[in-house]
């Protein structure tokens, strides 16, 4: 009677060893092809090529994962988290970067934790965050230890936000250090960068033959991919320094090198802005109106997309999430360890208390079925309530977008009115300059100034435009003009009858007259 228990528990030893030697054979040859589909994506992203569709990477980052490896869990978050940012999942795109950063420390993965940290910052950067990005980019810079290239380009980074917040004295600081790191280390890319960067500051403060120099510099170290951004900078200061020679020689080069290039959109804006003061420029008023209608589309696209998801919303909400995923491994610990015991006590019995444990399994299942369907029921109505809630936001939004629509609907048609309304003045002042005794155009202009409360402000302007320096000129030499004397001096500058003078300025031909004389006699003192 005795030699059929050992028989039983020699038999069940030897299943249990053969049950447990497969998976771990399937778990490596999956490792194999789970490490393969990361390798595939980091080739693809490095070669600029679209990732958008990998969705097999989140398979392996979660097999990662589980099976706690996480050194090849950090490179699988990381681009895991490009796949994400390249489906305008910024959300889940700052999650896997959170991820791939704590990971990587934990390892001492420190590039993947330095990628990470550039990549949050690059996600802080696009939401109008620049403030906080610089300590996402001071930190990978840090990570990169002493690769000189790579730090180049965080600091350079650092540079770059302290210029859009006009912090120009740390600006210049960290452009020196990523100036001498990137020539210490022979990356012509990240020294055009920051060549680049430094004309950017230099325009900011106005000092346009400095920018000059450091754009010639950066020109023959810049790729083709970065190529447009460099002439569009040297374009720029060659139209604020009146250049109209080596602005057409860049624009026509900047133009070509478009052609060639897939650009972004904050890009694309820049270049309108610029063919936009180009036209203006030289008179061009319906080039310039053009080229505003697609800037004004390209700014709204861009628009769209940094609400699409606040990142500063989504640290936070990682933060929490990232304590309530610590609080739920803790217990899933216990609960296992629990399990294991459990397990261990029922082997020990299960000779001699089968039938107690078969009475005692069929409860403990019964408990857990009603458990699970008590749940699922909660799980039901949470999930009702939250549709019912998603729906009312999307009639609001829905509601929103059309009113926002409407309002731009209006905007341009306004926009274009004053647009068109301030060419048709200075039309009228150019008609008039050549001609000053053309009645029509006189008519014109009155018509179109003479409305409103403001029309001598307008009149002003208008006439700057034409007559530039004109009135600050009146201004300085004669300080004691009244208001209808200073009217009057302008207005000389046309043809008009003794009762056109009386009309424009609201007065009788008399006070004319006497305006008239008096002005002569303060000209000649």
């Amino acid at each position: 009677m005795n030699c059929i228990p050992v028989m039983i528990n020699k038999r069940f030893l030897l299943l249990l060893g053969v049950v447990m030697l497969l998976p771990a054979c399937n778990t490596k040859s999956k490792s194999e092809r789970m490490q393969a589909v990361v390798d595939e994506v980091r080739t693809k992203y490095k070669a600029y090529e679209d990732i958008s569709q990998d969705d097999q990477i989140f398979e392996a980052y979660d097999f990662f994962v589980k099976q706690k490896d996480y050194g090849n869990a950090a490179p699988a978050a990381l681009y895991s988290g490009c796949v994400r940012q390249a489906k305008k999942e910024y959300e889940a795109a700052m999650n896997c970067y959170k991820e791939a950063d704590k990971y990587g420390r934990m390892v001492g993965d420190s590039v993947s934790a330095a990628f990470a940290q550039y990549y949050i910052g690059d996600l802080l950067n696009n939401s109008g965050n620049e403030a906080e990005a610089i300590t996402n980019y001071k930190a990978a810079a840090e990570l990169w230890g002493d690769s000189l290239s790579r730090k180049a380009k965080c600091l350079n980074a650092v540079a770059m936000m302290n210029i859009v917040i006009d912090e120009y004295d740390s600006a210049f600081f960290y452009l020196e250090q990523a100036l001498s790191l990137a020539q210490a280390s022979k990356d012509n890319i990240t020294e055009a960068s920051v060549w680049n960067n430094y004309s950017v500051a230099y325009q900011l403060l106005d000092k346009y033959d400095e920018a000059k120099e450091c754009l010639r510099k950066a020109l023959p170290l810049t790729d083709q991919k970065r190529r447009p951004i460099a002439l569009l900078n040297l374009a720029k200061v060659h139209l604020a320094l009146e250049e109209r020679d080596s602005l057409a020689y860049y624009k026509a080069q900047m133009l070509s090198a478009i052609e060639e290039s897939d650009l972004k959109p904050e890009t694309q804006a820049a270049v309108y802005g610029f063919l936009i003061k180009d036209a203006l420029a030289v008179g061009d008023y319906e080039s310039a109106y053009q080229f505003e209608k697609q800037h004004e589309q390209v700014a709204l696209d861009i628009l769209g997309d940094q609400t699409q998801s606040s990142v500063l919303e989504i640290q936070k909400k990682y933060d929490l999430e990232a304590q309530v995923n610590q609080h739920n491994r803790q217990m899933l610990s216990r609960q296992r360890l629990i399990i294991v015991l459990t397990i261990v006590l029922i082997a020990a019995l299960v000779l001699v208390t089968i039938l107690i444990l078969n009475a005692l399994k069929k409860k403990r299942i019964e408990a857990e079925i009603n458990a699970n369907l008590l749940e699922l029921k909660k799980r039901n109505a949470q999930q009702q309530q939250e549709q019912t809630a998603m729906q009312a936001q999307y009639d609001e939004l829905q509601k929103q977008n059309a009113q926002q629509s409407e309002l731009q609907a209006a905007f341009g048609d306004k926009l274009k009115d004053e647009y068109l309304q301030k060419c048709h003045i200075i039309r009228c002042f150019e008609v008039l300059s050549r001609d000053r005794s053309n009645p029509m155009a006189f008519k014109d202009l009155e018509k179109s100034l003479f409305e409103g409360e403001d029309h001598w402000a307008s009149f002003e302007a208008a006439f700057e435009g034409v007559h530039p320096g004109f009135i600050a000129s009146v201004k300085e030499h004669y300080h004691d003009l009244t208001e209808t004397e200073f009217r009057y001096c302008l207005l000389s500058h046309f043809k008009l009858s003794r009762q056109e003078y009386a009309d424009v300025l609201g007065c009788s031909v008399y006070n004319v007259d006497k305006v008239r004389a008096s002005l002569n006699n303060k000209m000649k003192e």
